[in-house]
């Protein structure tokens, strides 16, 4: 690394997450959008988009063709833009959507977005799903914040997506299965037609109650309700879920965990180089504060050892977990993979991600695997990006 106009500390933390000086001063990156699949005629909104922004679409060679990722100038809006506003188009960071390309969806996938604020990655889920009568996977949002996840209904709203559900709930203890049933479809009979117990932390002001009436043979042999019902069941009541999958009585069973988890943990955000700089105009302290409290770091490597540990939990044996963040911070990438690989020897695995050979990523970090992706400003031009699959061994 060369010589560093900054303060010393933070040039050594530059230094230990294999950040490259040329990373912090990159000049303004590509604003990136995705040309909705639905969208009947793309090459008439590109030519919209251009005339709009007076900004060239460029198309994003490294990924696969059919995921329609265009680059634009820094300085283009495309806010207001008809094709924005009509949902032809999506705002999404080009890296980011490596995080899902990683899942290897199918179409008739459960998916599980346990950190799904703001809904771009759910969006892309169910395109990659498909909007079509005869699909019946899903994609089940989780947020702890209400803004964050009322931000996510607008947007998926907006999309018209079909075959989703979210839940403002703590992503460390969520416990709702994949669905039974969407729409007229329903799981194999083998599973259990009880509803799932209520989870522990469920509280009275998130939950709907579902009373199921027992029955019993009457003495003449025939069979009538009993009076005595069953205890109460917990429904944990979804912040908003579509129509085809409001229904489920979640069911607790093995047969039901999800086929794909993503875990986009929350972090400190140092990934985009904006936010790294804000640090130089507007002074170190927040940077020491935010970067070098042990408190403040402890509690956040809590946080994503929970969230992964829960989304393993409710995977199913040979399904795929994605962890990311938009951090270059190691505590926060490698060291989590790291401890979570450990702590599950014998249970999960570490995978390459799929096509990644095509992806301009950074050089993983010394004795780090090489599974594990990073991509930066300097070898990717995007903002910065950690991305890790990892199977539950059947």
């Amino acid at each position: 690394m060369s010589e560093s106009p900054y303060p010393p500390k933070f040039t050594q933390f530059l230094l230990s997450n294999g950040i490259e000086l040329s990373d912090v001063e990159a000049g303004k990156l590509p604003r990136f959008i995705r040309i909705n699949p639905s969208c009947a005629d793309p090459n008439a909104v590109i030519e919209a988009l251009e005339k709009e922004t007076g900004s060239t679409c460029t198309s994003v060679d490294w990924m696969p063709h059919a995921m329609r990722f265009y680059s634009l100038d820094s300085s283009a809006r495309i806010s207001g833009c008809p094709a924005y506003e009509s949902g032809d188009v999506y705002g999404i960071d080009v890296a980011s959507a490596v995080a899902v390309i990683a899942l290897g969806v199918e179409s008739n996938d459960h998916v599980l977005d346990l950190c799904c604020a703001p809904g771009g990655k759910m969006c892309l889920i169910a395109d990659i799903q498909g909007n079509s009568d005869d699909v019946v996977g899903t994609v089940t949002g989780v947020d702890i914040s209400r803004a964050r996840i009322s931000t996510c209904k607008s947007v998926l709203r907006k999309y018209k997506m079909r075959r989703f559900r979210l839940f403002e709930a703590d992503g460390t203890s969520f416990d709702v299965h994949a669905p039974s049933r969407v729409g007229k479809w329903t799981r194999p009979a083998s599973i259990s037609d009880e509803p799932a117990d209520s989870a522990a932390n469920t509280s009275k002001s998130d939950s709907d109650t579902l009373t199921i009436p027992s029955k019993r043979k009457a003495e003449n042999g025939g069979v009538v309700e009993n009076p005595a019902k069953k205890p109460i069941q917990t429904k944990v009541k979804p912040f908003h879920a579509t129509k085809l999958v409001i229904g489920d009585l979640q069911i607790k069973s093995a047969a039901l965990l999800y086929d794909k988890v993503l875990v986009d943990a929350e972090c400190t955000h140092d990934g985009s180089i904006a936010h790294l700089k804000k640090c130089n105009q507007m002074g170190w302290e927040k940077f020491e504060a935010t970067f070098f409290d042990p408190a403040k770091m402890d509690n956040l490597e809590t946080l994503q050892r929970g969230l992964i540990s829960n989304g393993f939990r409710l995977l199913k044996p040979g399904g795929i977990l994605v962890y990311s963040t938009c951090s270059f911070l190691k505590r926060q990438n490698e060291d989590i993979i790291n401890w979570f690989l450990a702590a599950n020897a014998g249970c999960a695995v570490l995978e390459s991600v799929p096509e990644s050979d095509k992806f301009p990523v950074a050089k993983a970090l010394t004795g780090e695997s090489p599974h594990m992706l990073r991509f930066t400003p300097t070898a990717s031009n995007t903002s910065g990006l950690f991305v890790a699959r990892i199977r539950k061994i059947e």
